[in-house]
């Protein structure tokens, strides 16, 4: 099965990046991902985006199914867009390139 990609573009209230970071960790630390990345990137614009490579798309939906998500874990860090939207995000299966040679 392809493997899916999941990013998750966000800002932090004023003064709440490190908080944010810490709880971040923390999560990671407690609920980890087993061996799926996920990785926050810092996009130099105050705002930074939530990087997930996941194996196949039943991983994906594993992680978007726990009972205790690291969206809402990060909800109270983050400050809303003009769209009311905390996060936007986005995902879709990795292409193989191989399949193009």
């Amino acid at each position: 099965m392809a493997g899916m990609i999941n990013c998750m573009k966000f800002k932090p209230k004023s003064g709440e990046t490190d908080a944010l970071f810490k709880a971040f960790a923390q999560y990671v630390r407690d609920y980890p991902f087993d061996d799926i990345m996920h990785k926050i990137i810092d996009l130099g614009t105050g705002e930074y985006a939530l990087i997930g490579v996941h194996h196949s798309v039943d991983s994906f939906i594993a992680i978007m199914n726990r009972e205790n998500r690291v969206s809402e874990m990060m909800m109270q860090y983050v400050e809303p867009y003009e769209d009311g939207d905390s996060f936007h995000s986005f995902s879709g299966p990795v292409v193989d390139y191989n399949d193009y040679l």
